[in-house]
């Protein structure tokens, strides 16, 4: 009488837990069996909570927040006119000697620098490009971060899918274990046999605590990001394997770019404030005098610097050609972005067919190859030696579905970063 085998059913039951993908994936649209009943009951953590708890608990946004205090702070001094100053001078003083004493003189003036027109509003405009930077570097370092945090998600959910492999592969060791068993008490094959079944078994449970540790490492390296424990169960475990909606279009992110535009902004409003500055202010100052014979009389007078014409118009041209050069690096960031979101969109779509191709015709070959070695097996037709290496050819199918959907997660990762996917995730509460 044949011993009940896993047999397809039971494989498709298996892949369906680690599939990854929407109920309409065109890669594993299969019905997910008992994947509740492995995770538990617990609440999930989606990508996009782990996302915001990331954010919420990243020292980033205290940094943006220091940082556009002091810029918003520098703004205003920008747009303050030059402060008066006060002098007061002390001339032909000493021992009273001679007619000395009648020269002392004591001068006290008030000094105001006037500003030529359009020099406030140039250091204005550019302390607010200095702010827009600063706020388009802050988007990025947290579209940097969430990047991670999506690559850190995707570990959790292979290391979780194969530990869904590692048990399939323990119950059929442990079946294939009994079946050699009872070959072996009806001498029907040698002793060692029975030997390598029970190390087969025993390797299968090893691989199973290697798989859980492993999926608990990933765990804790994930919650790292907001301070938690690990101990959390990870939503779309059971859709591992399947496939994201893709971008509406392949765009470069709109973050990257806007960071080169708002730093060649600022660069911009630096050739204003140089051109501005070239014009020469004047300063006028007044004030009395009083003289040691107890005469009092005032001074008064205006002071303008000579020259510098030729420094003004080298500072002119040093912020021109830092802005072409600012002009340039933006396209070249923009080339840059296409080139890095093409290569990740072939990646995208290379593990996701060979994830495709292993799982719609390796598996299943696979599997009907395991089922029918220990048909024949149990009828005396094949050795254990067959039936181990059918059981290894189907393990190693099922693991490279999961190495080629890790792979696909890691690459639509790097994908949504260079689309700018969350961007508007990682604009919230900043």
């Amino acid at each position: 009488m044949p011993i009940p085998t896993c047999g397809r059913f039971c494989g498709w039951a298996v892949l369906s837990a680690v599939a990854f993908g929407l109920t309409a994936s065109p890669i594993l649209a299969r019905p997910a069996a008992g994947s509740a009943a492995d995770e538990g009951a617990q609440e999930r953590l989606t990508l996009e909570t782990a996302i915001r708890r990331a954010l919420a608990a990243t020292p980033l946004s205290a940094v943006a927040s220091a940082r556009r205090e002091s810029l918003n702070a520098a703004r205003e001094a920008a747009g303050m006119k030059p402060q008066p100053t006060v002098e007061v001078m002390v001339e032909n003083f000493g021992p009273p000697m001679g007619d000395l004493y009648d020269q002392f003189q004591i001068t006290g003036t008030y000094s105001q620098r006037f500003e030529r027109r359009g020099k406030r509003q140039a250091r204005v405009r550019v302390a607010s490009r200095e702010i827009d930077v600063a706020e388009a570097e802050a988007i990025v370092a947290r579209l940097d971060l969430i990047k991670t945090v999506q690559q850190g998600f995707a570990e959790v959910q292979a290391a979780q899918a194969k530990i869904i492999v590692a048990r399939d592969r323990l119950s059929i060791a442990k079946q294939l274990q009994a079946e050699v068993a009872r070959r072996v008490a009806s001498a029907k094959d040698p002793i060692f046999a029975g030997t390598r079944a029970r190390a087969a078994a025993a390797e299968a449970d090893v691989n199973l605590e290697l798989a859980i540790h492993a999926r608990e490492a990933a765990l804790k390296r994930l919650a790292s990001f907001w301070g938690g424990n690990g101990a959390v169960a990870i939503a779309g475990t059971a859709d591992f394997v399947g496939v994201m909606p893709e971008p509406a279009t392949l765009a470069p992110s709109s973050a990257d770019l806007a960071l080169a535009e708002t730093r060649l902004a600022r660069a911009e409003a630096a050739v204003d404030v140089q051109r501005a500055n070239a014009r020469a202010d004047r300063t006028i100052f007044a004030g009395p005098r009083i003289i040691g014979t107890g005469a009092i009389g005032a001074v008064a007078g205006v002071s303008m610097p000579l020259g510098g014409k030729r420094i003004a118009r080298a500072r002119v041209a040093e912020a021109t050609a830092e802005t072409r050069r600012l002009a340039a690096e933006l396209a070249v960031e923009r080339n840059r972005l296409e080139r890095a979101i093409a290569l990740a969109a072939e990646r995208v779509n290379e593990n996701r067919r060979e994830a495709q191709a292993i799982r719609d015709e390796v598996v299943p070959s696979a599997e009907r190859t395991l089922e029918q070695v220990r048909f024949g097996y149990n009828r005396g037709f094949f050795n254990f030696t067959d039936v181990s290496a059918a059981q290894t050819v189907l393990a190693s199918a099922r693991e490279r579905v999961i190495e080629a959907a890790r792979r696909y997660q890691e690459a639509r990762a790097d994908l949504d970063r260079l689309t700018g996917r969350f961007t508007d995730l990682a604009r919230e509460g900043m």
